[in-house]
């Protein structure tokens, strides 16, 4: 349920490596805010060999996706999610990824937002791995990271989205159950085609889907479907390398020699330095009972109101507000708390 990819691997994989240390990766290092950029390695086609890359679970291991073929780039940006022509169906979405393939310009989004308890996944536009139907919005959104993760972590998420299938010249409607199964399940290193060495986890997922359809009132099962993938993620970069094997009605093995998607991060553009919250306007209401603030501000960010009566002693007013564009609003009680002089400032909290 990640960045989609396909490639010819002919990287080397070297056995384990006794340095590596374990690593927790927060929310806030798998860079997903606004303006974050990737660039992955990847190929043409349907199936990529893999023989040799995957390893076995535990760690320290080691392993080099340095050199491969890489005849195709996957281009990824993260915007706010009113800025793709295709939100509508997303509306609880503030986030979005899209993605643009390098030789014909094909895109697809990602479209999630995020929460104190991790990145919440509300579906996909692709109309490049569907071109009939592009459209995956999950019934319910989905924490697929969660806020911290850790060698030997597990999480399980269900969910499902609706689409259409054609039979006999049917179309019928179709409910799709999907459960995604997630196990940290390998630390080590990993060493990318241009950016180095890195310190990472590796995520074993498992999703299965379970899809039924409804004929003239009738529902009929249309079978289940499994999808392993590997994610390899860092505390600098993020998601650095993916494999995934081939759709099965089983569920794969944990080695597999061939798969449809490995991708392998060559390139990395942080977000913009976020702006300082400087106060735009401080305004009372009609009754005098209480003051609107509004504040600057960067989509996804969190901020803290403070106020003070003489401008020496500070204290923190509500809760952290995380921003939905490039202001964020608080307001101040005076009935609550009152006071002869009231000063107001506002602090941008560091991630997690």
């Amino acid at each position: 349920m990640k960045p989609l990819g396909l490639f010819l691997a002919t990287a080397s994989v070297l056995g384990t490596l006794p340095a590596s240390a374990q690593i927790t990766v927060e929310l806030a290092d798998l860079q997903m805010t606004s303006g974050v950029q990737r660039s992955f390695l990847t190929h043409q086609g349907n199936v990529t060999v893999v023989n040799g890359l995957i390893l076995g679970t535990g760690g320290p291991s080691q392993w080099d996706f340095s050199a491969g073929v890489g005849d195709e780039t996957y281009h990824y940006e993260i915007l706010p999610a009113d800025q793709s022509p295709f939100s509508d169906p997303f509306t609880g979405a503030k986030l979005t990824e899209v993605r643009t393939v390098d030789s014909d310009g094909g895109t697809g989004w990602t479209f999630f937002n995020l929460t104190p308890g991790g990145r919440e996944l509300h579906g996909f536009h692709d109309p490049v791995g569907n071109p009939t139907n592009p459209v995956t919005q999950f019934n319910n959104p989905v924490v697929d990271y969660p806020a911290t993760i850790d060698y030997l972590d597990s999480w399980s998420v269900p969910t499902s989205y609706s689409t259409s299938v054609d039979i006999g010249g049917l179309v019928v409607p179709v409910n799709v159950g999907v459960t995604i199964t997630s196990f940290v399940d390998g630390y080590g290193t990993l060493t990318l085609p241009t950016l180095g060495t890195v310190d990472v986890l590796r995520i074993n997922e498992l999703s299965l889907f379970d899809s039924m359809a409804d004929v003239v009132g009738t529902p009929v099962p249309l079978g289940q479907s499994f999808v392993r993938s590997y994610l390899w993620i860092s505390k600098e970069y993020g998601l650095v390398a993916q494999i995934a094997s081939e759709g099965s009605t089983q569920a794969p093995p944990a080695e597999f020699d061939v798969a449809a998607r490995y991708l392998r991060l060559s390139r990395f553009t942080a977000a913009p330095t976020p702006l300082r919250p400087i106060i735009r306007s401080v305004d009372y209401d009609e009754e005098g009972t209480a003051v609107t603030i509004i504040c600057a501000s960067v989509e996804g960010q969190n901020y803290l109101l403070e106020v003070s009566d003489n401008l020496r002693d500070w204290q923190s007013q509500g809760d952290p507000v995380q921003a939905t564009g490039a202001t964020v609003t608080f307001l101040d009680n005076l009935i609550l708390f009152p006071s002869a002089e009231r000063y107001y400032r506002v602090h941008r909290l560091p991630p997690g």
